[in-house]
């Protein structure tokens, strides 16, 4: 089970290592966290909202324990289901 949270971790480390950071400053604040950083976080208990933005079949497949889908194509129509308060970590 820590193998499949620690692949999660590593594929949302590529994920976000691979795209671009954006040109214009976000209308929300955003901050880029490692995987160590992640981890740390779950070990504290810290709460944390896990946003996985891959396809349904990929998230099915592996994802964080307690991460919601919401694919990247529709992520714009479902921000509202996104809380904005406390620490969310989209990967």
């Amino acid at each position: 089970m820590r193998y499949r949270f620690f692949t999660a971790l590593a594929v949302a480390a590529l994920l976000l290592g691979a795209a671009p950071a954006p040109a214009d400053d976000p209308e929300v604040p955003e901050k880029y966290i490692s995987v160590d950083q992640a981890k740390a976080l779950v070990d504290k208990r810290e709460p944390v909202l896990f946003v996985d933005v891959r396809e349904k079949p990929q998230y099915d497949d592996l994802h964080i324990r307690g991460a919601r889908n919401v694919p990247l194509d529709s992520f714009r129509s479902h921000l509202r289901e996104i809380p904005h308060k406390g620490l969310v970590i989209v990967y």
